[in-house]
């Protein structure tokens, strides 16, 4: 079956969910589990008006660090063999899915589990854009991980009262 199993993390809650999912195949294959994270650096396209936010390259970088190590952790708790890949291009402007394809190809993974949403809320008709990306040029099977379902607190009051009438 699977040896090794590619995760992409971005420390949203669809994401964790794909973490989760990633270790229990991993389980079931007794395959090594390798958990990625990609420093979005679509922000420097962008111009604020207030200089530029290299300021908080620092930041993303540690919560890339903690993220990693975060997921190493539940890896190893589940008895998984766990590798960690923090990818920091800042020439790649915010093309997380193709940097995440580059890992793919270069770590020779069998399969890739991500979440259909990332933590952006920027959200396509379907998935989100990384998703997508992956699941049209990935070489390898690609596992989709949907987002969880939202509670009633947490919808907008039109999105609660619409879900009520159904």
């Amino acid at each position: 079956m699977y040896q090794h199993v590619l995760v992409a993390v971005d420390g949203g809650a669809c994401a964790l969910r794909a973490l989760t999912e990633a270790i229990r195949l991993a389980v079931a294959c007794r395959a090594q589990l390798e958990v990625v994270h990609v420093i979005d650096y679509a922000f420097l396209q962008y111009d604020s008006g207030y200089g530029t936010r290299t300021d908080i390259i620092p930041e993303l970088l540690e919560f890339g660090k903690d993220l990693l190590r975060d997921a190493a952790g539940a890896a190893e708790q589940a008895g998984v063999k766990c590798t960690t890949t923090l990818i920091d291009n800042v020439i790649s402007l915010g093309d997380v899915a193709g940097q995440i394809l580059e890992r793919i190809n270069s770590s020779n993974a069998d399969v890739v589990v991500v979440g259909t949403h990332g933590r952006h809320g920027l959200k396509r008709v379907f998935l989100g854009s990384v998703a997508e990306t992956l699941a049209r040029a990935s070489a390898v099977p690609v596992l989709l991980v949907r987002e969880p379902p939202r509670t009633q607190e947490e919808m907008a009051p039109n999105e609660a009262l619409a879900e009520v009438k159904q």
